[in-house]
């Protein structure tokens, strides 16, 4: 469903395009000798106000272009080589056990159980953990 949605907006968007460029068209088909049923010629005296719409397309593009690419730099520079499209390595029960100063054991029965207690001091240690009994 999300595909097919996908297909009519771009499908919809590629005509809006052609719809907007369709005076572009004309003028390129009229250069090469091919007249347009649409549109304006070669020799027209409204070509001007299209080159002006063209110059302004162009203007858009390049701040778009400008935008994305200062955006892709400044990730460059924020996240660096790193792949952050790839997905993390597991934590070990070691190393959850190093993070909350427990032992591996300690966190495969917590892992195990469906329910557990876990209390903390004021300054955010564990203290006491155990499985939650009913």
């Amino acid at each position: 469903m999300v595909r097919l949605r996908d297909a009519v907006l771009t499908v919809i968007l590629w005509a809006g395009y052609f719809y907007l460029m369709r005076d572009v068209f004309s003028v390129a088909l009229s250069f090469f000798g091919i007249a347009a049923l649409w549109g304006i010629q070669v020799y027209d005296p409204s070509l001007p106000a299209v080159m002006q719409r063209l110059s302004l397309y162009s203007i858009v593009i390049l701040a778009n272009t400008a935008a994305l690419l200062a955006w892709a730099r400044y990730n460059q520079l924020r996240f660096g080589r790193r792949n952050r499209r790839r997905r993390s390595n597991a934590a070990t029960p070691s190393e959850i056990g190093n993070f909350y100063t427990l032992t591996a054991d300690q966190v495969t029965a917590c892992q195990s159980a469906k329910r557990n207690v876990m209390v903390h001091d004021e300054r955010g240690h564990l203290v006491a953990f155990g499985p939650l009994l009913k």
